[in-house]
């Protein structure tokens, strides 16, 4: 029996064009609510002045109405229309089946949408690349990338000898991750002809990797059809969108997607070896690589199977350090604790600042459930309930979803009470949860008996939102 299933057919299915509508114009009026209020209550109410953004619940962002590129912007947002379209026709009345549809169209959309922001602020400057043209959003500074500072590596053995020493002099992004987030950029730099090609190198085989991972899981627990359209949907996200092209958080999600779909694979060997080498690269590009750790181990706990693995994973992991320890003199945890010293110079942040914590926890989920669109949002919720009927007094194949989904919300809210995150950007710097927020997105989908037109609906407002936050924002980091 596969996953997500429910005795109980809705025959009604997914949202009408009224109900579309209606939860757009309810998110909007929302939104602009509790940024008023959340303003209110900290400068009137409580008279504390923190820094919460102009644009809350987005941190680094600018409104680019007044310097859209034209008649550019206007005629790539047609065509990515256009391209969303032919390819919603011919997934749902065509090929119902095949994942390579969705990748070339996710693709497509995702260098489209991109590019109505220019080839210079749209593929150039989220690397900090060299380059003539717009380098900053108004009132918003370049920190830095990890592109900036991979140009400059001459050794990379030298590089990762002397990490520690140099780690705090790189630019502000490669100074909060692990060497590897700069080794990426420097294998691309090395084996691409400029920064343009990088780029595109970057985002679009990421998405791409990331789509066929995504897919290959979902068909684990449900129909084909069910697993290429959901597919679809995490392609067309405002965060994919948005965030893709190009940054190191994609690079992030496939490493995150490939660890959690080998681990899940009947094969010990691939569950063991393929995951350790997964998690270890996730664990090279960012510190918050541990996210993962918690939902390998409740699926382990669900699969005695699993839990041999998981071990191999874990000592695997520490053997490899401490390797790296030994034999290039790097150590993880000092540069750990480099990185965190240097994003909270105050201490922890309940402590140094307790409204800041507060408001910026609100912050994290507000944005990562405005990027996910309300639509899918409230799909997740139904997709949720689904889950736990299917789970309950059923065998443990059929938990599974609901345990990777569960384990995932409760990780991240575990970092986000450590206090990770609090610098703004939240729905790209993980970017690799939304995966998991679809699984129950299919749950509610194969419960559903959705005609093609309520789908495609769907889909559309879905890429809507992505398109409009796309056209009338600048987002920054």
């Amino acid at each position: 029996m596969t996953g997500g299933t429910d005795s109980t057919r809705h025959s009604a299915g997914l949202f009408s064009l009224r109900r579309v509508l209606a939860i757009g114009w309810v998110t909007l009026t929302t939104v602009v609510f509790c940024n008023v209020l959340i303003k209110f209550v900290d400068r009137q109410l409580l008279g504390a002045n923190t820094r919460i953004p102009k644009f809350w619940p987005f941190s680094k962002f600018t409104l680019r109405i007044e310097r859209i590129p034209l008649p550019d912007a206007p005629i790539l947002a047609v065509v990515a229309i256009a391209v969303f379209l032919v390819a919603t026709v011919y997934l749902l009345r065509t090929d119902r089946n095949s994942v390579v549809p969705v990748i070339v169209a996710g693709i497509a959309l995702l260098v489209l949408t991109t590019l109505t922001h220019g080839v210079g602020p749209g593929l150039l400057r989220p690397l900090s690349a060299p380059g003539s043209y717009e380098r900053a959003a108004i009132g918003i500074a370049d920190p830095g990338g990890y592109y900036e500072a991979a140009v400059t590596v001459v050794d990379p053995v030298r590089f990762l000898e002397t990490f520690e020493q140099q780690q705090l002099s790189l630019p502000l992004h490669a100074r909060t991750h692990p060497p590897g987030a700069v080794f990426t950029f420097y294998l691309f730099e090395v084996l691409l002809p400029s920064s343009l090609a990088v780029s595109l190198a970057v985002g679009t085989l990421s998405l791409a990797l990331a789509a066929l991972l995504l897919f290959r899981l979902l068909e684990t627990y449900y129909p084909r059809d069910v697993a290429q359209f959901t597919t679809f949907l995490f392609v067309l996200l405002p965060a994919a969108q948005i965030y893709a092209l190009t940054t190191l958080d994609i690079v992030i999600t496939v490493a995150m997607l490939g660890a959690i779909y080998c681990f899940t694979r009947e094969s010990r060997l691939l569950a063991a070896l393929g995951t350790l080498a997964c998690v270890f690269v996730a664990s090279t590009q960012t510190f918050v690589f541990v996210f993962v750790l918690p939902v390998l181990a409740a699926f382990a706990a669900i699969r005695p199977a699993k839990r041999r693995p998981f071990v191999v994973v874990l000592i695997g992991l520490l053997g490899t350090y401490t390797l790296l320890a030994v034999v290039f003199d790097f150590n993880y945890l000092d540069s750990f604790a480099a990185a965190s010293q240097q994003q909270n110079p105050g201490g922890f942040l309940l402590f140094a600042e307790p409204l800041r914590y507060l408001y910026t926890r609100i912050e994290d989920v507000a944005e990562i459930a405005l990027f996910f669109t309300p639509y899918l949002g409230l799909l997740a919720i139904a997709g949720t309930r689904v889950l736990w009927r299917g789970a309950r007094g059923l065998s443990t194949y059929d938990r599974e979803p609901l345990v990777l989904f569960g384990a995932a919300v409760v990780s991240i809210l575990g970092l986000f009470a450590g206090g990770v995150y609090h610098t703004g950007e939240t729905a790209r710097g993980v970017l690799f949860l939304y995966p998991f927020l679809l699984l129950p997105v299919a749950a509610a989908l194969r419960a559903t008996n959705a005609s093609r037109a309520r789908r495609a609906l769907l889909a559309a407002a879905v890429f809507g939102q992505a398109l409009l936050m796309q056209l009338i924002g600048d987002y920054w980091w």
